[in-house]
């Protein structure tokens, strides 16, 4: 038997025979309060694919101005650098924390909480990680990031002739990437998984 309780209006539930593969509803005010998430080996295939396509960007040019003949391309870090010299910091800080750096970390959590579950280390020693994602859940919105670039771009394209590059694109995967990761990562799943290998 499986006890919960609705995150809505508070009832508490009590499922017989709980299934992690099916969709559950709270019976007082019908909201979903369990939703299964896929597989742990897809959403670990997912995150190591967000990864991949990060990497890149961090070296390649996401965008190429050109001034009076003078050509110009522009990194991802390079990007940010800018907010910095120009003095605009705490956009800067805000639009590479919750754009670059909580993403990433985030698919570290996830990558560190599926791991050890998969290889049955002991759920106690993956409470840390578990606490510090469901933190940094709220906090995730690499659109920010990818939304301030289009500002730029707009702001840009009458100034400059622009040529969105190869970062660009791969930065885009990389959010899709991140998207159906987090998605498709369902923590409680985590609990469910060792309840079932305790069983």
């Amino acid at each position: 038997m499986k006890e919960t309780s609705c995150k809505d209006c508070g009832l508490l539930i009590s499922i017989e025979e709980f299934d992690m593969t099916h969709q559950y509803s709270c019976p007082r005010c019908h909201s979903v309060f369990y939703r299964p998430g896929e597989s742990f080996d897809l959403v670990l295939v997912m995150a190591l694919s967000a990864f991949l396509f990060f990497i890149p960007t961090l070296f390649l040019p996401i965008m190429t101005l050109t001034i009076m003949g003078q050509a110009h391309s522009v990194t991802l870090l390079e990007a940010v650098l800018f907010f910095f010299h120009d003095g605009y910091y705490v956009i800067a800080i805000i639009a590479s924390s919750v754009g670059v750096f909580i993403p990433l970390l985030m698919l570290f959590l996830i990558m560190m909480l599926i791991i050890p579950a998969k290889i049955g280390r002991p759920i106690s020693r993956l409470k840390s990680f578990f606490r510090y994602y469901e933190h940094l859940a709220p906090w995730s919105m690499a659109e920010v990031y990818l939304i301030s670039i289009f500002v730029a771009i707009v702001k840009l394209a009458g100034m400059a002739t622009l040529k969105l590059d190869a970062g660009l694109v791969l930065f885009v995967f990389f959010l899709l990437s991140y998207y159906v990761t987090v998605t498709w990562f369902n923590a409680e799943d985590l609990w469910n998984h060792y309840d079932e290998m305790e069983d």
